[in-house]
């Protein structure tokens, strides 16, 4: 399962970033929780203050690592499953528009 964690600094964890510049980055490379790994990690400007990646096997190992991550790197974090855009099959948007679906031919048939 993927997942993107959008954490905000704590007052701490700006503290620690003015002393550390790296303390988030450092903060995600010591953790460690099974069946949860960090893909991807990246300071943003807006609402947020950095995004991570991640993939991990179930919610309740997403849910794990939020609480080490936010009590390890002093933020605040919220975290949102991702699925892939491609949200529907040929056959799904046949029957959207109108179809049975049954018309929609097969992934690879010749036409």
């Amino acid at each position: 399962m993927l997942f993107f964690l959008l954490a905000n600094l704590t007052d701490d964890g700006l503290q620690a970033c003015v002393e550390n510049p790296d303390a988030f980055a450092d903060a995600c490379d010591s953790v460690r929780v099974p069946g949860a790994e960090l893909l991807a990690r990246y300071a943003t400007l807006g609402q947020y203050d950095f995004v991570v990646m991640v993939e991990a096997d179930s919610a309740q190992t997403m849910s794990r690592l939020s609480v080490v991550l936010g009590a390890n790197g002093h933020v605040h974090v919220e975290s949102m499953q991702a699925i892939t855009a491609h949200l529907m099959s040929d056959r799904e948007e046949a029957l959207l528009h109108g179809g049975t679906g049954s018309e929609a031919e097969p992934a690879g048939a010749a036409g």
